[in-house]
């Protein structure tokens, strides 16, 4: 893939976007209840946290060099190879599971008599079209989505805030949370599930055109996602009530559906609808981005659009083999891939390559302190 240069501005509307994802889908954390609020928020600070541990992988090394480039030279050329692969394989992975949620969403809220898999190839080949005109080109369209979705979520919440049914009462903040509850809820689910998913952006910050801004205010994208995604389960659990809001597949079109303002404002929840479709195709995009991205740096001969259409059709094929039913997917995806697929890819190579680049940072300055004796 040829370099291409991003603006901070487009990082900061790729970035939104990509943790809205599915998350306003089925990852608000309303399973917690009343304490929804409190688990979002412990799970942005440490959204923060994990941002800055990925920039300061990308920036221990003078050099500047990419997330494959580190791990090539931290862990050797043939493991490190294999690890290449292995991140392909679990972008994609993760993508196509995004890509489900929008074949259940879809085809239960909108088309409920078309065929699932109908759905997901006209994701697959908009992604592809994507993927092939290149990292500058998704990025410009995030700017419009940004604008796009930030102000139709505005708009649904001021709507939803004004309508007479909802009850201030059942979102007042609580005095005595349970905090074993909430630790429970936040690690590692809440925070592998989206925040953690910013492994990603390893192959794309490196394209960014301003460096100095990921450390100064890259992280305040996140601040700005979850205050979102806050905003958003808040103003569920005031229409439904947290006991009842958990129960429902889809509970923000849920809410929406009971809004009557002034007999005008009624069924607006196309505007959630097309919100989910910006911030999930940015999300699919980016996860199929950086899948193709990986392999085209230890593939270097083969060509970009041919990387698009091996990719995507393997991801697509994969979509066949996976959950059947929005339960058993809902499952796997809070409760499964969070421990035993997102924590390694996230936290545990990651980290083992953050050690290792340190230690051979100290070693490279008492190499160079030697030298100057």
């Amino acid at each position: 893939m040829m370099n291409q240069q991003i603006t901070p501005n487009q990082v900061f509307s790729l970035m939104v976007l990509f943790l809205l994802g599915s998350t306003v889908v089925v990852g608000l954390s309303l399973d917690s209840e009343e304490e929804a609020w409190l688990v979002n928020m412990i799970a942005t600070a440490a959204g923060i946290v994990i941002y800055f541990m990925y920039i300061w992988i990308l920036r221990i090394e003078p050099r500047r060099k990419t997330f494959t480039e580190l791990l090539k030279t931290s862990f050797g050329k043939w493991i490190g190879t294999c690890f290449i692969c292995l991140y392909a394989v679990y972008f994609l992975y993760i993508g196509m599971r995004v890509v489900k949620d929008f074949e259940f969403f879809i085809s239960t809220v909108l088309f409920y008599n078309i065929e699932t898999w109908v759905i997901g190839f006209v994701f697959i080949l908009l992604t592809g079209y994507a993927c092939i005109l290149g990292l500058e080109a998704i990025a410009r369209v995030s700017e419009f989505l940004f604008f796009g979705s930030v102000m139709m979520i505005a708009l649904t919440t001021l709507i939803t805030i004004l309508n007479p049914m909802f009850e201030w009462t059942n979102v007042l903040p609580l005095i005595k949370p349970d905090w074993r509850s909430v630790i429970g809820s936040v690690f590692p689910a809440k925070i592998t599930f989206p925040f953690g998913e910013l492994i990603a952006f390893l192959m794309i910050f490196p394209a960014v055109n301003n460096q100095s801004y990921l450390l100064k205010r890259g992280w305040m994208a996140v601040v700005f996602s979850g205050l979102i995604i806050i905003v958003i389960t808040e103003s569920i659990i005031g229409m439904l009530g947290a006991k009842i809001a958990v129960y429902f597949s889809y509970p923000l079109i849920k809410s929406i559906e009971t809004i009557d303002l002034l007999d005008f404002f009624q069924h607006i929840e196309i505007l959630s609808v097309i919100v989910f479709f910006f911030v999930g195709f940015i999300k699919v995009v980016l996860l199929c981005y950086a899948a193709i991205k990986s392999l085209s740096e230890i593939m270097p001969r083969v060509k970009n659009n041919h990387l698009v259409y091996g990719v995507l059709s393997a991801g697509f094929a994969s979509t066949f083999f996976m959950d059947k039913s929005i339960v058993e997917h809902t499952k796997t995806g809070l409760e499964i891939v969070p421990k035993y697929i997102h924590l390694p890819f996230q936290f545990g190579i990651p980290l083992l390559l953050l050690f290792i680049l340190l230690i051979k940072n100290q070693l490279k300055k008492k190499k160079a302190a030697v030298q100057d004796k």
